[in-house]
């Protein structure tokens, strides 16, 4: 079976962090939901109803569409795809969107996990990232959602923040945790050009936190929430068993996704689409010209091959060199066999059979390993 993705490109106000596509510009909503109902007719004609075992609405914040919006995209979705009956389906939620009243209906509407944007549990800090909930909203909203019978529940956490600390962390996850979630999403802050504190960065206004001490969160994260019971089944991904993210774990797996909004990156196996980041021009496009607003990729071998290297070694699965052979063809532990041989021998890598797996110091380099992996 195939996922579903949708792009929800609308926030209250821009957190200072984000580099995602997103407008402001709240007007915009209810014709952008009617180019994606468009959009998504567009996606399957020709095609047998496509089946689905995972929706997400990501974003941007699609926590911020009124009922009436969301039971929209709900009714063309079973309109257009078979949307299996144990589908996981996520919304992205901001805890100052969730009121008893929106978590009702997103009960009623079949959503079954929440991926809930608490970042840190102190103020200062949120404020400083622009968030617009207060960690007391945060924690209630987690509360309601759990009072509402919605029991698989994912919370962002960021760190290494400039200025921060282990015991700013430990006081993070610990406030996590006692909330009792099923998934943890954790995520070292990186510094986008074009976002405030890229801005900041660049005029000498805001210094990343030192190299050492960020190596000491990222493994104290991984320490912190292992001793929970979290397993680290990608590198910035922790469930409980039976709670890891079926929809994010397909990517990883190169299943094949529709992708379905403005800025939202689709596959089908063998090429990838991109739709353009701009709200007014595909709302134009779709609902005035008829035409879809993307790019299209068509994947050679090498392409497929350096996606499955830069994604599968991220996870506890590990990199299957067998797998890689017959989907491309390439003989990674021939024409890469003096790397892997120098990864093994400094400690970074692993193997078992046919696999490769980054040990607890190459997850630190897991990018830069990828990288003289790709072929």
């Amino acid at each position: 079976m195939s996922g579903l993705y949708l792009h929800i490109p609308f926030c209250q106000k821009a957190c200072h962090y984000c580099d995602f596509h997103f407008s402001t510009t709240l007007g915009q909503m209810e014709a952008m939901v009617n180019a994606m109902c468009r959009e998504m007719e567009m996606r399957v004609e020709g095609r047998n109803r496509p089946q689905m075992s995972t929706v997400y609405f990501g974003g941007g914040t699609p926590s911020i569409l009124p009922e009436k919006l969301l039971n929209k995209l709900f009714e063309a979705i079973h309109r257009h795809y078979e949307v299996d009956p144990g589908a996981e389906v996520t919304l992205e939620a901001n805890p100052d969107d969730m009121s008893d009243s929106m978590i009702s209906a997103w009960n009623q509407l079949g959503i079954n996990r929440l991926s809930i944007g608490l970042q840190s549990s102190h103020n200062e800090r949120l404020t400083w990232m622009n968030r617009i909930h207060s960690a007391e909203e945060g924690r209630h909203a987690v509360q309601q959602a759990q009072d509402a019978g919605i029991e698989n529940i994912s919370l962002d956490l960021m760190y290494n923040f400039p200025g921060s600390t282990i015991q700013e962390l430990e006081e993070d996850i610990h406030s996590m945790l006692s909330l009792s979630p099923k998934h943890i999403s954790a995520y070292g802050l990186t510094i986008e050009p074009q976002t405030v504190f890229g801005k900041r960065f660049k005029k000498g206004e805001l210094q990343p936190l030192p190299e050492e001490s960020a190596v000491q969160q990222f493994q104290y994260v991984r320490k912190r929430l292992a001793e929970s019971g979290f397993e680290g089944y990608e590198i910035s991904n922790f469930g409980q068993p039976g709670f890891f993210a079926v929809h994010n774990t397909n990517y990883w797996f190169q299943k094949p996704y529709d992708a379905i909004g403005p800025g939202a990156h689709g596959f089908d196996g063998m090429q990838r689409t991109e739709n353009l980041p701009n709200n007014a021009l595909y709302i134009k496009s779709i609902l005035e010209k008829g035409e879809l607003y993307q790019k299209v990729e068509i994947l050679s071998d090498v392409d497929r091959a350096n996606e499955h290297i830069l994604t599968r070694l991220r996870t506890k699965w590990g990199l299957d060199l067998d797998e890689l052979s017959g989907i491309s063809g390439i003989v990674l532990d021939q024409i890469r066999q003096e790397e892997l041989n120098a990864f093994e021998k400094e400690a970074l890598i692993y193997r078992q059979n046919q696999f490769v797996f980054l040990t607890e110091e190459g997850k630190l380099l897991a990018d830069r390993i990828a990288m003289e992996l790709m072929v």
